[in-house]
């Protein structure tokens, strides 16, 4: 919106004026207009990121506290919802002490992370994991990318494991 303004304005100059002659210095009011938009949008745009690091302004880390924070109060309830479903009937031993052991890891990392704990080496191992985690997932891919060009998958299938292996990436907290 900013500009829209005064480039409408601009542009509604009539072309001659009641007199029947051409309106004084129209294409110059218009030039003049377009230039200052531009100059207001992408010049201050385009310089405030140097200006802000040149300054030494940033926001001290708030936002990946505020994450960290959110990530752990979200990690405390999965778990508390992971030991309340433990006595349920329909859960079985070895898939409740596998979430359990999953989400404690990743509270002991987010807690160390946090400055909570000292930090044993969590944030380490879980980028070592990973980075396997995404060499397992690129071969898994080009495994997929052979088989469609020998002619053994569609188009439509290989897309939709694509889409999968894509989701699991996405799940990484790198």
């Amino acid at each position: 919106m900013r500009g829209a303004v005064s480039l409408a304005v601009a542009l509604a100059l009539p072309f001659t004026t009641n007199a029947g002659s051409a309106f004084p210095k129209r294409n110059l009011i218009i030039f003049l207009t377009f230039a200052v938009i531009f100059f207001t949008l992408v010049g201050q745009g385009l310089s405030l990121p140097a200006l802000i690091h040149r300054l030494g302004l940033s926001d001290g880390g708030a936002d990946a506290e505020e994450e960290t924070r959110a990530r752990l109060v979200a990690t405390k309830a999965a778990l508390a919802q992971i030991d309340e479903l433990a006595g349920e009937d329909w859960t079985r031993d070895e898939t409740v002490e596998r979430m359990r052991n999953l989400y404690q890891y990743r509270k002991r990392r987010l807690a160390a992370r946090a400055g909570k704990i000292e930090d044993d080496g969590y944030e380490d191992r879980s980028l070592a994991y990973q980075h396997m985690v995404q060499l397992v997932l690129g071969a898994q891919r080009q495994a997929l990318l052979r088989m469609r060009s020998d002619g053994q998958l569609s188009n439509e299938v290989m897309n939709r494991i694509l889409h999968e292996l894509d989701l699991e990436e996405s799940r990484l907290e790198i």
